[in-house]
């Protein structure tokens, strides 16, 4: 029963108050539970982003949002956007070329960087993407980039690491093209993750962006491989496919908040993409990029479902949006 249908069955106020202390009981068991979901009332498509809680619900046809509240192995706040690919009139579209694509960057000398993309939230993102005509209804952070070393070492523009694609246009072609782990959107339309970007398959990408390290391979967790950075516990962002390749999940962990979200380690992200039916998946860039972010359409604004350690939102190098030409 909703809490909105709670209220409308007749009765005494003691009815009324048994029911109320039923349902927080319920709420409370559930919200302390590792993993626990529960659905929640939405208003205008979308679930109720204040709850300190849980929720699961249908953000949009072939679109499913989750919050998890996971008390093991540690504090974790996860957020899921699980889409069906298999749903018609989904495409993506991610960021593209800076008008000085190829040029020094003009506010950054300490060292030779060109540019490739010009940071920006990933909200910025999805509302420039809509003003251009595209309906973008969810949008993530990707990959990382450089000049990197804290606030004082940023420039506006990045220069990216490997090869990245945009609407089938090359953004980057990176020191090594055939290296790095790699999200990729092919012209049929079909989605990979895969090890490398062979130069003979460039011409058949339409999006490309690259993580740091695949966390499962064919259903088999392979986040730990590296004891050492097994163990970093950090906000994260991670992508994964089903094994049919037509569900695709994002998944993005909040962290640095003690009290409410420490954080994941990589096996942590595997394990999660694990329980959503993942067969492949990779870590993308985390910390204080992680950002997702979906279109609240009734206020015509989007939505952080995320939360940044102090409140700031990083502009990021790489985003990538989901196109919805069927409206709702």
């Amino acid at each position: 029963m909703t809490r909105k249908n709670m209220f409308k069955v007749g009765g005494a106020a003691a009815a009324m108050a048994f029911a109320l202390r039923g349902l927080v009981a319920v709420v409370c068991a559930i919200f302390f539970a590792m993993g626990a979901e529960a659905d929640v009332a939405r208003d205008g498509g979308l679930p109720c982003l204040d709850s300190a809680g849980p929720y699961v619900c249908e953000y949009r046809k072939g679109v499913t949002l989750k919050r998890l509240i996971l008390e093991k192995p540690r504090r974790m706040a996860a957020y899921v956007a699980r889409v069906d690919l298999k749903e018609p009139g989904i495409s993506f579209t991610g960021t593209e070329r800076d008008p000085l694509w190829g040029c020094p960057m003009p506010d950054y000398t300490n060292e030779t960087w060109l540019v490739n993309t010009k940071r920006e939230t990933t909200a910025d993102f999805m509302m420039r993407k809509r003003s251009e005509g595209k309906n973008v209804e969810l949008a993530v952070n990707t990959s990382g980039w450089r000049p990197w070393g804290g606030a004082g070492c940023y420039s506006t523009y990045a220069a990216l690491y490997r090869y990245a694609a945009s609407e089938g246009m090359e953004v980057s072609h990176g020191k090594d093209p055939e290296r790095g782990v790699f999200f990729i959107v092919r012209k049929d339309g079909q989605v990979l993750i895969r090890p490398h970007v062979p130069v003979s398959m460039t011409n058949d990408v339409t999006i490309a962006v690259y993580g740091n390290r695949r966390i499962l391979r064919r259903g088999v967790r392979t986040a730990d491989a590296d004891p050492a950075k097994a163990v970093d516990v950090h906000p994260r962002t991670a992508f994964g496919l089903s094994r049919d390749r037509k569900t695709f999940v994002i998944l993005a962990v909040d962290g640095r908040q003690p009290g409410y979200s420490e954080g994941a380690t990589c096996a942590d992200l595997a394990d999660l993409l694990l329980r959503e039916g993942c067969w492949d998946a990779i870590n993308m860039d985390g910390g204080g990029s992680t950002s997702l972010v979906i279109y609240d359409r009734k206020h015509n604004r989007p939505i952080m479902l995320n939360h940044h350690a102090n409140g700031y939102v990083r502009k990021t190098a790489l985003n990538l949006g989901l196109i919805f030409t069927v409206k709702e």
